[in-house]
Protein backbone atom coordinates (compact mmCIF):
# COMPACT_ATOMS: atom_id res chain seq x y z
CA UNK A 1 0.00 0.00 0.00
CA UNK A 2 1.26 3.56 -0.50
CA UNK A 3 1.97 4.98 3.09
CA UNK A 4 1.40 8.52 4.41
CA UNK A 5 4.19 11.01 4.52
CA UNK A 6 4.73 12.82 7.25
CA UNK A 7 6.19 15.70 5.48
CA UNK A 8 4.76 17.25 2.28
CA UNK A 9 8.26 18.77 0.98
CA UNK A 10 9.54 17.32 -2.32
CA UNK A 11 12.74 15.12 -1.19
CA UNK A 12 16.32 15.05 -2.74
CA UNK A 13 15.73 12.28 -4.99
CA UNK A 14 18.59 9.84 -5.79
CA UNK A 15 19.81 5.99 -5.08
CA UNK A 16 20.10 4.61 -2.22
CA UNK A 17 22.21 1.08 -1.44
CA UNK A 18 23.78 1.28 -4.64
CA UNK A 19 27.20 -0.84 -2.62
CA UNK A 20 27.25 -2.51 0.83
CA UNK A 21 29.56 0.43 1.67
CA UNK A 22 26.90 3.00 1.55
CA UNK A 23 24.33 1.85 4.07
CA UNK A 24 26.24 1.32 7.64
CA UNK A 25 24.82 -0.03 10.75
CA UNK A 26 26.52 0.32 14.06
CA UNK A 27 24.67 -1.43 16.84
CA UNK A 28 24.00 0.14 19.89
CA UNK A 29 23.80 -1.80 22.65
CA UNK A 30 21.25 -2.00 25.71
CA UNK A 31 23.92 -0.05 27.94
CA UNK A 32 24.35 2.79 25.26
CA UNK A 33 27.50 1.86 23.80
CA UNK A 34 27.79 2.13 20.02
CA UNK A 35 29.61 -0.91 18.37
CA UNK A 36 31.46 1.21 16.01
CA UNK A 37 32.95 0.01 12.04
CA UNK A 38 36.72 -1.52 12.37
CA UNK A 39 37.16 -0.69 16.28
CA UNK A 40 37.85 -3.27 18.68
CA UNK A 41 36.52 -4.36 21.81
CA UNK A 42 37.89 -5.29 24.38
CA UNK A 43 35.86 -6.12 27.76
CA UNK A 44 36.29 -7.61 31.59
CA UNK A 45 34.44 -10.90 30.64
CA UNK A 46 32.68 -13.43 33.90
CA UNK A 47 32.93 -16.97 33.83
CA UNK A 48 30.39 -18.54 32.07
CA UNK A 49 29.10 -21.01 28.87
CA UNK A 50 28.96 -18.18 26.59
CA UNK A 51 31.15 -15.88 24.50
CA UNK A 52 30.19 -12.65 22.96
CA UNK A 53 31.59 -11.30 20.27
CA UNK A 54 31.10 -7.84 18.08
CA UNK A 55 30.26 -9.38 14.36
CA UNK A 56 31.18 -6.92 11.53
CA UNK A 57 29.88 -8.02 7.88
CA UNK A 58 29.76 -6.91 4.98
CA UNK A 59 27.69 -8.45 1.58
CA UNK A 60 25.91 -10.68 4.59
CA UNK A 61 22.83 -10.74 6.47
CA UNK A 62 23.11 -12.30 10.07
CA UNK A 63 21.91 -15.86 9.71
CA UNK A 64 24.08 -16.35 6.58
CA UNK A 65 26.97 -15.02 8.73
CA UNK A 66 26.26 -17.08 11.57
CA UNK A 67 25.44 -19.87 9.70
CA UNK A 68 28.89 -19.59 7.68
CA UNK A 69 30.83 -19.33 11.25
CA UNK A 70 29.13 -22.29 12.04
CA UNK A 71 30.33 -24.03 9.21
CA UNK A 72 33.55 -23.29 10.09
CA UNK A 73 33.57 -24.55 13.47
CA UNK A 74 31.56 -27.24 12.60
CA UNK A 75 28.51 -26.41 14.71
CA UNK A 76 24.92 -25.70 14.18
CA UNK A 77 22.97 -22.16 14.07
CA UNK A 78 21.67 -22.51 17.67
CA UNK A 79 24.46 -22.45 19.03
CA UNK A 80 24.72 -18.47 18.47
CA UNK A 81 22.37 -15.57 19.71
CA UNK A 82 21.94 -12.23 18.21
CA UNK A 83 19.71 -9.33 19.55
CA UNK A 84 18.50 -8.18 15.69
CA UNK A 85 18.96 -9.33 11.99
CA UNK A 86 21.23 -7.09 9.76
CA UNK A 87 20.30 -6.74 5.93
CA UNK A 88 23.01 -8.31 3.59
CA UNK A 89 23.62 -5.14 1.29
CA UNK A 90 25.26 -3.30 3.63
CA UNK A 91 28.01 -3.02 6.45
CA UNK A 92 27.32 -4.05 9.70
CA UNK A 93 27.95 -4.32 13.43
CA UNK A 94 26.65 -6.11 16.14
CA UNK A 95 26.92 -8.07 19.18
CA UNK A 96 26.11 -11.95 18.90
CA UNK A 97 27.19 -14.82 21.65
CA UNK A 98 28.59 -18.34 21.03
CA UNK A 99 27.51 -21.34 23.42
CA UNK A 100 30.92 -23.24 24.23
CA UNK A 101 33.28 -21.84 21.90
CA UNK A 102 36.56 -19.78 23.19
CA UNK A 103 36.94 -16.20 22.20
CA UNK A 104 40.56 -17.32 21.11
CA UNK A 105 39.04 -19.59 18.00
CA UNK A 106 36.26 -17.05 17.24
CA UNK A 107 39.10 -14.00 16.76
CA UNK A 108 41.25 -16.53 14.50
CA UNK A 109 38.21 -17.04 11.74
CA UNK A 110 39.33 -16.23 8.11
CA UNK A 111 36.08 -16.14 6.34
CA UNK A 112 35.59 -13.09 3.56
CA UNK A 113 34.19 -10.00 4.36
CA UNK A 114 33.48 -10.99 8.45
CA UNK A 115 35.13 -9.53 11.23
CA UNK A 116 35.18 -10.34 14.96
CA UNK A 117 36.00 -6.99 16.19
CA UNK A 118 36.57 -8.49 20.20
CA UNK A 119 35.23 -11.32 21.90
CA UNK A 120 34.85 -11.89 25.54
CA UNK A 121 33.10 -14.37 28.36
CA UNK A 122 29.44 -13.94 29.69
CA UNK A 123 27.03 -16.09 31.79
CA UNK A 124 23.62 -15.61 29.25
CA UNK A 125 22.90 -15.88 25.34
CA UNK A 126 22.04 -12.67 23.46
CA UNK A 127 18.30 -12.83 22.81
CA UNK A 128 16.03 -10.96 20.20
CA UNK A 129 15.58 -7.16 21.13
CA UNK A 130 18.60 -7.17 23.43
CA UNK A 131 19.83 -3.88 21.66
CA UNK A 132 18.96 -0.38 22.41
CA UNK A 133 19.10 0.95 18.76
CA UNK A 134 21.03 1.57 15.74
CA UNK A 135 23.32 3.99 14.02
CA UNK A 136 23.51 4.31 10.75
CA UNK A 137 25.04 6.05 7.64
CA UNK A 138 23.82 6.29 4.62
CA UNK A 139 25.08 7.47 1.48
CA UNK A 140 22.50 8.45 -1.27
CA UNK A 141 24.22 8.83 -4.68
CA UNK A 142 22.73 11.31 -7.96
CA UNK A 143 21.19 13.54 -5.02
CA UNK A 144 19.99 16.96 -6.28
CA UNK A 145 22.08 19.87 -5.78
CA UNK A 146 20.09 21.86 -3.23
CA UNK A 147 20.10 19.13 -1.04
CA UNK A 148 21.19 20.50 1.82
CA UNK A 149 19.05 23.28 1.74
CA UNK A 150 16.19 20.53 0.88
CA UNK A 151 16.87 18.31 3.72
CA UNK A 152 17.45 21.05 6.52
CA UNK A 153 13.49 22.05 5.73
CA UNK A 154 11.94 18.29 5.51
CA UNK A 155 13.95 17.56 8.71
CA UNK A 156 12.12 21.14 10.26
CA UNK A 157 9.04 20.07 8.98
CA UNK A 158 9.12 16.76 10.42
CA UNK A 159 10.42 18.22 13.98
CA UNK A 160 12.88 15.93 14.20
CA UNK A 161 10.65 12.42 14.00
CA UNK A 162 9.73 10.57 11.27
CA UNK A 163 6.66 8.20 10.74
CA UNK A 164 7.34 4.20 12.94
CA UNK A 165 6.13 2.25 9.76
CA UNK A 166 7.14 -1.24 9.60
CA UNK A 167 9.55 -1.42 6.08
CA UNK A 168 8.90 -3.07 3.14
CA UNK A 169 11.40 -6.39 3.89
CA UNK A 170 8.71 -7.30 6.95
CA UNK A 171 6.66 -8.72 4.15
CA UNK A 172 9.06 -10.74 2.78
CA UNK A 173 12.38 -10.67 0.38
CA UNK A 174 12.15 -11.35 -3.11
CA UNK A 175 7.49 -11.73 -2.67
CA UNK A 176 5.97 -9.19 -0.76
CA UNK A 177 3.02 -11.86 0.28
CA UNK A 178 3.88 -12.50 4.06
CA UNK A 179 1.05 -10.64 5.32
CA UNK A 180 -1.37 -12.30 2.86
CA UNK A 181 -0.14 -15.50 4.18
CA UNK A 182 -0.91 -14.17 7.48
CA UNK A 183 -4.68 -12.95 6.84
CA UNK A 184 -4.97 -16.38 5.76
CA UNK A 185 -3.70 -17.78 8.79
CA UNK A 186 -5.18 -15.38 11.33
CA UNK A 187 -8.72 -16.11 9.24
CA UNK A 188 -8.48 -19.55 10.10
CA UNK A 189 -7.85 -20.23 6.19
CA UNK A 190 -5.54 -22.65 6.14
CA UNK A 191 -5.87 -24.00 2.83
CA UNK A 192 -5.60 -20.21 1.55
CA UNK A 193 -2.14 -19.86 3.46
CA UNK A 194 -0.55 -22.67 1.97
CA UNK A 195 -2.06 -22.25 -1.38
CA UNK A 196 -0.75 -18.17 -1.32
CA UNK A 197 3.01 -18.88 -0.08
CA UNK A 198 3.07 -21.78 -3.03
CA UNK A 199 1.46 -20.38 -5.80
CA UNK A 200 1.47 -16.15 -5.25
CA UNK A 201 3.92 -14.61 -8.51
CA UNK A 202 5.79 -11.65 -8.07
CA UNK A 203 7.73 -10.44 -10.92
CA UNK A 204 11.54 -10.50 -8.63
CA UNK A 205 11.38 -13.77 -8.47
CA UNK A 206 13.51 -16.07 -11.07
CA UNK A 207 11.51 -17.38 -14.29
CA UNK A 208 11.28 -21.22 -13.61
CA UNK A 209 10.16 -20.32 -9.81
CA UNK A 210 7.45 -18.39 -11.42
CA UNK A 211 6.35 -21.48 -14.09
CA UNK A 212 6.49 -23.73 -10.92
CA UNK A 213 4.39 -21.71 -9.00
CA UNK A 214 1.50 -20.89 -12.05
CA UNK A 215 1.57 -24.78 -13.16
CA UNK A 216 0.84 -25.69 -9.43
CA UNK A 217 -2.00 -22.92 -9.33
CA UNK A 218 -3.63 -24.61 -12.34
CA UNK A 219 -3.08 -27.90 -12.12
CA UNK A 220 -2.91 -28.20 -8.15
CA UNK A 221 -1.58 -31.62 -7.83
CA UNK A 222 1.13 -31.79 -4.69
CA UNK A 223 2.92 -34.88 -6.03
CA UNK A 224 3.52 -34.21 -9.31
CA UNK A 225 4.86 -30.68 -8.30
CA UNK A 226 7.29 -32.23 -6.18
CA UNK A 227 9.31 -32.89 -9.41
CA UNK A 228 9.23 -29.65 -11.09
CA UNK A 229 9.40 -27.38 -8.33
CA UNK A 230 12.86 -25.65 -8.17
CA UNK A 231 14.97 -27.71 -5.24
CA UNK A 232 16.31 -24.23 -3.66
CA UNK A 233 12.63 -23.62 -2.78
CA UNK A 234 12.92 -25.52 0.40
CA UNK A 235 10.25 -24.83 2.39
CA UNK A 236 7.58 -24.72 -0.49
CA UNK A 237 9.10 -28.64 -1.21
CA UNK A 238 8.89 -29.36 2.50
CA UNK A 239 4.77 -28.36 2.05
CA UNK A 240 4.26 -30.21 -0.89
CA UNK A 241 6.14 -33.73 0.30
CA UNK A 242 3.69 -33.32 3.06
CA UNK A 243 0.20 -32.55 1.14
CA UNK A 244 1.35 -34.97 -1.10
CA UNK A 245 0.54 -38.00 1.45
CA UNK A 246 -2.45 -35.52 2.83
CA UNK A 247 -3.55 -33.20 0.14
CA UNK A 248 -6.29 -31.76 2.95
CA UNK A 249 -4.36 -31.05 5.92
CA UNK A 250 -3.47 -28.04 5.67
CA UNK A 251 -2.85 -26.87 9.18
CA UNK A 252 -0.45 -29.84 9.70
CA UNK A 253 1.10 -28.81 6.11
CA UNK A 254 1.92 -25.39 7.84
CA UNK A 255 3.12 -27.58 10.93
CA UNK A 256 5.81 -28.72 9.00
CA UNK A 257 7.55 -25.00 8.55
CA UNK A 258 9.58 -24.04 10.96
CA UNK A 259 7.43 -22.03 13.78
CA UNK A 260 9.48 -19.12 13.56
CA UNK A 261 8.77 -19.15 9.84
CA UNK A 262 5.25 -19.27 10.64
CA UNK A 263 4.76 -16.58 13.89
CA UNK A 264 6.35 -14.43 10.94
CA UNK A 265 3.55 -14.57 8.68
CA UNK A 266 1.23 -13.68 11.44
CA UNK A 267 3.70 -11.00 12.77
CA UNK A 268 3.37 -9.58 8.94
CA UNK A 269 0.00 -9.24 8.75
CA UNK A 270 -0.34 -7.15 12.66
CA UNK A 271 2.47 -4.93 10.59
CA UNK A 272 0.29 -4.65 7.75
CA UNK A 273 -2.55 -3.37 9.88
CA UNK A 274 -0.17 -1.24 11.92
CA UNK A 275 0.73 0.51 8.89
CA UNK A 276 -2.32 0.95 7.29
CA UNK A 277 -3.58 2.17 10.61
CA UNK A 278 -0.95 4.63 11.23
CA UNK A 279 -0.84 6.08 7.70
CA UNK A 280 -4.31 7.13 7.93
CA UNK A 281 -4.08 8.50 11.15
CA UNK A 282 -0.95 10.61 9.58
CA UNK A 283 -3.40 11.67 6.35
CA UNK A 284 -6.17 13.11 8.65
CA UNK A 285 -4.09 13.81 11.53
CA UNK A 286 -0.53 14.55 11.15
CA UNK A 287 1.11 14.57 14.63
CA UNK A 288 -1.62 15.97 16.68
CA UNK A 289 -2.96 13.68 19.99
CA UNK A 290 -6.41 12.62 20.92
CA UNK A 291 -7.48 12.10 24.41
CA UNK A 292 -6.94 8.82 25.75
CA UNK A 293 -4.16 8.00 23.14
CA UNK A 294 -1.08 5.43 24.81
CA UNK A 295 1.97 7.76 25.44
CA UNK A 296 5.34 6.84 26.78
CA UNK A 297 8.09 8.88 27.98
CA UNK A 298 11.98 9.58 26.52
CA UNK A 299 14.51 7.37 28.33
CA UNK A 300 17.65 8.68 29.63
CA UNK A 301 19.60 7.65 25.92
CA UNK A 302 16.26 10.02 23.95
CA UNK A 303 14.50 7.32 23.04
CA UNK A 304 10.98 6.18 23.38
CA UNK A 305 10.62 4.77 27.19
CA UNK A 306 7.74 1.67 25.65
CA UNK A 307 7.73 -0.50 28.16
CA UNK A 308 5.68 2.93 31.02
CA UNK A 309 3.01 3.75 29.20
CA UNK A 310 0.32 6.54 29.83
CA UNK A 311 -3.20 7.72 29.00
CA UNK A 312 -3.96 11.18 27.26
CA UNK A 313 -5.71 13.58 29.28
CA UNK A 314 -4.51 17.04 28.63
CA UNK A 315 -4.04 16.89 25.17
CA UNK A 316 -2.39 20.86 24.74
CA UNK A 317 0.25 19.64 27.44
CA UNK A 318 0.76 16.20 25.85
CA UNK A 319 1.61 17.80 22.22
CA UNK A 320 3.64 20.53 23.63
CA UNK A 321 5.60 17.48 25.26
CA UNK A 322 5.87 15.34 21.90
CA UNK A 323 6.99 18.77 20.31
CA UNK A 324 10.26 18.97 22.50
CA UNK A 325 10.37 15.20 21.95
CA UNK A 326 9.68 14.05 25.63
CA UNK A 327 6.77 12.16 24.88
CA UNK A 328 6.10 9.42 21.96
CA UNK A 329 2.01 8.60 20.92
CA UNK A 330 1.63 4.51 20.54
CA UNK A 331 -0.71 2.81 18.36
CA UNK A 332 -1.78 -0.91 18.67
CA UNK A 333 -0.65 -3.68 17.22
CA UNK A 334 -3.69 -5.88 17.71
CA UNK A 335 -3.49 -9.10 19.16
CA UNK A 336 -5.63 -11.69 21.64
CA UNK A 337 -4.92 -9.29 24.35
CA UNK A 338 -5.22 -5.88 22.86
CA UNK A 339 -6.85 -3.71 25.29
CA UNK A 340 -6.46 -0.22 23.94
CA UNK A 341 -7.65 -0.31 20.69
CA UNK A 342 -8.08 3.13 19.12
CA UNK A 343 -10.05 4.69 16.35
CA UNK A 344 -8.35 3.89 13.70
CA UNK A 345 -6.84 0.33 14.21
CA UNK A 346 -10.91 -0.51 14.80
CA UNK A 347 -11.38 0.87 11.66
CA UNK A 348 -8.96 -1.22 9.68
CA UNK A 349 -9.58 -4.39 11.54
CA UNK A 350 -13.63 -3.51 10.67
CA UNK A 351 -12.65 -3.55 6.69
CA UNK A 352 -10.52 -6.28 7.22
CA UNK A 353 -12.53 -8.36 8.76
CA UNK A 354 -11.10 -9.61 11.61
CA UNK A 355 -11.58 -9.32 15.80
CA UNK A 356 -8.62 -9.50 18.13
CA UNK A 357 -9.69 -12.99 18.98
CA UNK A 358 -8.92 -14.39 15.68
CA UNK A 359 -5.36 -13.78 17.01
CA UNK A 360 -5.61 -16.68 19.29
CA UNK A 361 -5.15 -19.58 16.62
CA UNK A 362 -6.71 -22.69 18.18
CA UNK A 363 -5.77 -24.80 15.39
CA UNK A 364 -1.88 -23.33 15.71
CA UNK A 365 -1.90 -21.70 19.10
CA UNK A 366 2.12 -22.13 18.96
CA UNK A 367 1.92 -18.99 16.54
CA UNK A 368 -1.14 -17.05 18.42
CA UNK A 369 0.11 -13.41 19.20
CA UNK A 370 -0.79 -11.28 22.10
CA UNK A 371 -0.23 -8.13 20.56
CA UNK A 372 1.62 -5.07 21.51
CA UNK A 373 1.92 -1.40 20.88
CA UNK A 374 4.59 0.73 19.13
CA UNK A 375 5.45 3.89 18.67
CA UNK A 376 3.61 6.24 15.48
CA UNK A 377 7.15 8.20 15.47
CA UNK A 378 10.51 7.68 15.54
CA UNK A 379 12.90 10.32 17.12
CA UNK A 380 16.18 11.01 14.24
CA UNK A 381 18.30 11.02 17.22
CA UNK A 382 22.02 13.00 16.34
CA UNK A 383 20.56 13.28 12.91
CA UNK A 384 23.47 14.95 10.77
CA UNK A 385 23.49 15.43 6.60
CA UNK A 386 26.60 16.41 4.52
CA UNK A 387 26.65 16.89 0.86
CA UNK A 388 29.53 16.65 -1.82
CA UNK A 389 29.74 16.41 -5.53
CA UNK A 390 25.98 14.48 -5.86
CA UNK A 391 25.95 12.49 -2.92
CA UNK A 392 24.32 12.85 0.20
CA UNK A 393 25.38 11.42 3.95
CA UNK A 394 23.09 10.90 6.29
CA UNK A 395 24.14 10.51 9.68
CA UNK A 396 21.18 9.33 12.65
CA UNK A 397 20.41 7.06 15.40
CA UNK A 398 17.50 5.43 15.71
CA UNK A 399 15.45 2.27 18.48
CA UNK A 400 15.68 -1.22 17.62
CA UNK A 401 12.75 -2.05 15.46
CA UNK A 402 12.72 1.09 13.60
CA UNK A 403 13.46 1.55 10.12
CA UNK A 404 15.84 3.82 8.57
CA UNK A 405 14.57 2.85 5.02
CA UNK A 406 11.49 4.29 5.88
CA UNK A 407 12.79 7.45 7.84
CA UNK A 408 14.75 7.94 4.73
CA UNK A 409 11.61 8.14 2.21
CA UNK A 410 10.86 11.46 3.64
CA UNK A 411 13.95 13.03 2.62
CA UNK A 412 14.49 11.07 -0.69
CA UNK A 413 11.09 10.26 -2.33
CA UNK A 414 10.69 13.24 -5.05
CA UNK A 415 6.78 12.94 -5.51
CA UNK A 416 4.70 12.83 -2.08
Amino acid sequence: MDLTYLSKLQGIGGVMKSRPEDFIVEEITQEGEILELDKSSEKQGEEGDFTYFVLQKRNWNTLQALKEIGRKLRCGLKRFGYAGVKDRNAVTTQLASAFKIDSVTLQNLHIKDIKINGAWKAKEKIRIGGLLGNRFRISVREAAPDAEKTVREIYESLNGLAPNYFGEQRFGSMRKNTHLVGKAIVSGNFKEAVMNYLTYVDEGERAESKEARKQLAAEGDFKRALGYFPSYLLYERTLLNYLSSYPTDYVNAMRKLPRGLSLMFVHAYQSHMFNTALSRRIAEMGTSLMSGDSVCRRDSFGFPETEKIEKVENVAEAEEKLCRGELFPMLEIVGYESSSIGKYEAAVMEEEGIKKENFLIHSFPEISSKGSRRCMFVPLKDFKFEYSEGVGVFTLSLQAGAYATVAMREFIDRCK
